[in-house]
């Protein structure tokens, strides 16, 4: 009886993914039920509906699906999401939803370096290793010549994080088959976290995650000539990646039981992070690595002291990973691999060092499943995916004797929620999707008229989400710092009638503008508009500051 209802569910489902297309395409519109007027024009609510009507379908009667070719689907995927994420991210620039930290920091660091000039940022004022330490922008340096970099930068992003499918497939195939193998692949491309951290600007940190996927491999396979330069390239992403390298060595040690090797590895990690937070860092800072006593205070006031809190200060450590916001994000990082770690906790080991990172800090954006500090987690938690497959595959041929819970998975069952799963908490994805997601309006093509205008060798000061559009030059900053002294600022005059331009009080007579404002500044400051389209203004400054 039940599989007579079947087809009706493959109808609607097909229909409810048709509708889906029409919302990304049109805005979608407002459904009328007598009084009540319900809008539908998200593209993520639909795909739920869809979503759930699937899920029906899978437990009236799950359909039979297998690949003839296993790579090919790998391959495809790798392709796919590519396509997929870089159109979103691509869409997000154009639309400038694109922000000043991160990617307009990255572009400005990237030009320079392609220019032959100091990695100096403008954000912040400072030699870029003084923020972060991602010597792996050097072998960037020739991106830096292009005149689309952001695109560029983007677009690279997008490519790396979807070939860490690749190892991630090999790394499985002799271990759960063709297929599975394939399938642990496909999931990792639809995870949520993947996607949230592709979306989200570029980060040198989400380079990692391909880079630990591939010296896992490498170890695997004994593979040294690819696991030596992948160690060094993570070690090159970010100063904390040192934290995920002590995560790859804990792997080594104990899921292959090389004991030394793994030892060294997380030698090398310890001290690359002592050398680069005590000595490096602070010697383009001029002052002491910043991000320790903000994040993790309340644990200790050095290094030392917060590496040695569990044993020093357990109770508060206790108190601050098991609060419900903690547990939740754990949750969240587990759930769409359909918890397969849990079932090969060694396996997993790897993710402690830098999961303890992220959970034992006060900044609730580091426990955020959706942002880039999950690059140095997610590598070991998919990796683990694999071990704890095998295992439900052992159970479900009756290879070990596990609970009545364990009997009931199968390696298809585990895929098939773990990927429902992953759609779920990938739902916003799809919003990127949307034709007014990425087509630029009216407002944003006079932003760019006179964002075009501007001389490349000029200093700008503009607002933060034209940031990264401007930062191929020595000195863009974010307005309004430095206004007194770039030689244009790019403002928008929707509010000059009152007074005001980006909360700065200002005054117009004619085409002089001048403008006031505080800290930082505290000064008069006095432009000319040189160019105006729409309710944007290019000012030239003048000679005159008070």
């Amino acid at each position: 009886m039940m599989r007579r209802i079947v087809p009706v569910l493959d109808a609607l489902t097909a229909l409810v993914l048709l509708l889906l297309v029409w919302v990304l395409l049109t805005d979608g519109f407002t459904l009328a039920l007598g009084r009540v007027r319900v809008p539908v024009t998200r593209g993520q609510d639909v795909l739920l509906v869809a979503l759930a009507l699937a899920a029906i379908r899978w437990i009236v009667a799950a359909p039979s699906i297998r690949p003839g070719r296993p790579a090919r689907v790998v391959a495809i995927g790798v392709v796919v999401y590519t396509a997929v994420l870089s159109l979103i991210c691509l869409g997000n620039h154009v639309t400038f939803r694109t922000h000043a930290m991160d990617l307009g920091y990255y572009v400005q660091v990237v030009w320079a370096l392609g220019q032959g000039l100091t990695p100096h940022e403008t954000l912040l004022e400072q030699h870029a290793w003084a923020g972060h330490l991602s010597p792996i922008l050097y072998l960037m340096a020739p991106l830096g010549r292009l005149p689309w970099l952001p695109e560029a930068l983007l677009v690279f992003q997008s490519l790396a994080l979807a070939l860490g499918a690749v190892p991630l497939y090999l790394m499985a195939r002799p271990r759960v088959g063709d297929v599975a193998a394939a399938g642990l692949a496909v999931l990792y491309l639809m995870n949520p976290t993947l996607h949230g951290i592709n979306t989200k600007d570029f980060h040198t940190a989400a380079l990692a995650i391909p880079l630990l996927i591939t010296a896992m491999y490498a170890v695997q396979t004994r593979r040294w000539w690819l696991f030596w330069p992948a160690l060094v390239l993570t070690l090159g992403t970010r100063e904390d990646a040192s934290i995920a390298v002590v995560g790859l060595g804990l792997w080594v040690a104990m899921a292959k039981r090389r004991f030394v090797l793994g030892g060294g590895i997380a030698v090398i990690g310890i001290a690359w992070l002592f050398a680069s937070v005590g000595w490096i860092m602070p010697h383009f800072r001029g002052e002491p690595y910043p991000y320790l006593t903000a994040r993790y205070g309340h644990l200790g006031k050095s290094l030392g002291a917060i590496i040695l809190s569990p044993i020093l200060r357990p109770r508060a450590v206790l108190e601050t990973l098991l609060s419900a916001r903690r547990l939740r994000y754990v949750a969240a990082l587990l759930a769409p691999l359909g918890f397969l770690p849990l079932a090969a906790p060694i396996a997993a080991v790897g993710a402690l060092p830098a999961l303890a990172q992220n959970l034992l800090n006060s900044d609730p954006i580091l426990f955020n499943y959706r942002t880039q500090y999950q690059s140095f987690v997610l590598p070991f938690l998919v990796v683990a995916s694999i071990a704890g497959l095998e295992r439900v595959r052992a159970w479900s041929q009756g290879a070990v004797r596990p609970s009545r819970l364990g009997a009931m998975l199968t390696p298809r069952r585990v895929l098939t929620g773990a990927a429902l799963v992953s759609l779920v908490l990938s739902d916003r994805t799809v919003n990127g999707l949307a034709v007014s997601r990425w087509r630029p309006t009216d407002d944003a093509r006079a932003a760019v008229k006179v964002m075009d205008s501007i001389p490349p060798s000029a200093s700008v000061c503009a607002g933060e989400r034209f940031f990264p559009h401007l930062a191929r030059r020595q000195k863009v900053f974010v307005f309004p710092v430095g206004l007194d002294r770039a030689d244009y600022a790019f403002v928008s005059s929707a509010r000059l009638d009152e007074g005001e331009v980006g909360r700065v009080v200002a005054t117009r007579d004619g085409a002089d503008v001048t403008l006031s404002p505080g800290a930082p500044v505290n000064k008069t400051v006095r432009y000319r508009v040189v160019r105006e389209e729409g309710e944007y203004l290019l000012l030239q400054r003048t000679t005159g500051t008070n």
